[in-house]
């Protein structure tokens, strides 16, 4: 798989996510935050252990989350 394989290609499925959602905290670790664009709608969010050659898969639905989603005045 993509994401075990090269966790930080960047390409068309694959990439960093952004801002607030760019880093999560895991075991008291700031960790780098990645998404992977399994289907059309299905999306895995990890993160990246480099120092326990470890990833953690944060967040897995069939759409986009909806941390992903702005909040509209």
């Amino acid at each position: 798989m993509a994401i075990t394989s090269d966790p930080r290609k960047v390409d068309a499925r694959q990439h960093p996510l952004k801002g607030a959602l760019g880093a999560v905290k895991i075991g008291g670790e700031t960790l780098e935050q990645w998404q992977y664009e399994a289907t059309a709608g299905g999306r895995i969010w990890y993160a990246v252990d480099e120092e326990h050659r470890t990833l953690w898969i944060t967040w897995a639905g069939a759409g986009h989350s909806k941390a992903t989603e702005r909040r509209r005045s």
